[in-house]
């Protein structure tokens, strides 16, 4: 393979740890922001979609609405990388955005960082509303979720490509938030076209992970049978 320069991805607690209904805040944005400044993630008690860009994290909230987070607030989830792009890509309105950025990945088994800038034909998403304790698995979150369509906006999508393999610590495949260029509007994506997009990848064969130190996690099922099904519905379900 090409040689790559490599980043490292850094990720407060489990997506499976999130599934199970963790949503207590575990890192400040602040602290977060030390780790890396390109990522996704969420807020306590799932209070809106979190998209790094730039050094900056915005919070997308259930309206489709978009505001730069503050410092202070916490997150239950979330990845960061310092991004440091190999692979660069043009994406016209006649190609498949995820399908070009598989054609072009590094391996099957690595990890990747994402960033695509420009202007995309149509991007739908969601945003899940603040839960109150006790909060309940994240599935309930999902079935009451705000589904949000935009069509030829520019702005930026952010996230990560992750093998199989490590499904349940993270979510597998795509997972990408979208951020308007005016910084006012977004969320966690379900579909995304291209019209004229840029393409970065960082190569990430680095991951470290911090686990909460809380009750809550410790008693978790983060091991469900269900759990590829779980992430599926969570990640994915717009009907």
């Amino acid at each position: 393979m090409d040689v790559l320069k490599p980043c490292s991805i850094f990720q407060n607690s489990l997506m499976s740890a999130l599934l199970a209904g963790d949503f207590e805040g575990k890192m400040t944005v602040g602290e977060l922001l030390r780790e890396g400044d390109t990522g996704l993630g969420t807020f306590e008690g799932l209070d809106g979609e979190m998209a790094v860009v730039d050094g900056k994290a915005y919070k997308m909230t259930s309206d489709g609405k978009a505001r730069e987070a503050l410092n202070e607030e916490k997150s239950p989830f979330a990845a960061v990388t310092a991004f440091c792009p190999s692979i660069f890509l043009e994406v016209g309105e006649k190609e498949e955005l995820e399908g070009k950025i598989l054609s072009h990945l590094p391996g099957a088994n690595y990890p990747c960082a994402l960033k695509c800038f420009g202007e995309f034909k149509k991007v739908v998403t969601r945003t899940v509303s603040k839960r109150e304790k006790p909060w309940g698995p994240m599935k309930e979150a999902v079935d009451e979720q705000k589904v949000c369509e935009f069509e030829k906006v520019r702005g930026d999508v952010v996230g990560f490509w992750t093998p199989k393999a490590f499904e349940g610590p993270c979510v597998s495949g795509f997972h990408l938030h979208f951020i308007s260029e005016g910084r006012d509007f977004g969320g966690h994506i379900l579909s995304v076209e291209a019209n004229q997009v840029s393409v970065q990848i960082a190569f990430c064969p680095l991951i470290t992970f911090s686990l909460p130190q809380s009750s809550l996690f410790a008693s978790a099922k983060l091991t469900p049978e269900d759990l590829s099904s779980q992430i599926a519905y969570a990640e994915k379900t717009h009907e």
